[in-house]
């Protein structure tokens, strides 16, 4: 009889092994109490990425010329943000009221259409102010551009 041949495995292969699943732990446990990614950017924040973009291919006069009228939006942002964070609790109310009140529920929506037309005019009044301060080569250059 032969005698029985033992194999034994090399300690480091071991301690690799243990080394390895700790890591593989790790990273799910590390991806499991990931927060959440935060939300997407406003209309506000898509603009000013496209200006950043946009930018870089534009004279200084004219990627200035955008980054002013960027800046100067920023109350209307301000506005369009503050009426939609309005409009659930103001909803939320008129749903729950006794009696339900439908011509109150439809004076609601009606005042934020006009609200959102006006807050657009104002938008698309600027826009065209701003475009027509830009210089041809540089409305070339916005056109050329993926337009958000």
């Amino acid at each position: 009889m032969t005698p029985a041949i033992r194999r034994r495995w090399p300690w480091f292969l071991l301690v690799g092994s243990l080394a390895l699943n700790m890591l593989a732990g790790g990273f799910v446990v590390a991806h499991a109490f990931r927060p959440p990614p935060p939300p997407p950017g406003g209309p506000e924040h898509l603009l000013e990425r496209f200006v950043d973009d946009v930018s870089q291919r534009l004279s200084p006069a004219d990627a200035a010329i955008l980054r002013k009228a960027i800046d100067d939006a920023r109350p209307l942002f301000v506005r369009m943000h503050v009426s939609r964070e309005e409009f659930a609790p103001r909803l939320r109310m008129a749903l729950m009221a006794q009696p339900f009140d439908s011509a109150g529920l439809k004076a609601l929506f009606d005042s934020v259409h006009a609200n959102d037309a006006a807050l657009r005019s104002e938008i698309e009044a600027r826009v065209v102010d701003t475009l027509s301060r830009l210089s041809p080569e540089g409305r070339l250059r916005l056109a050329e551009s993926r337009l958000p």
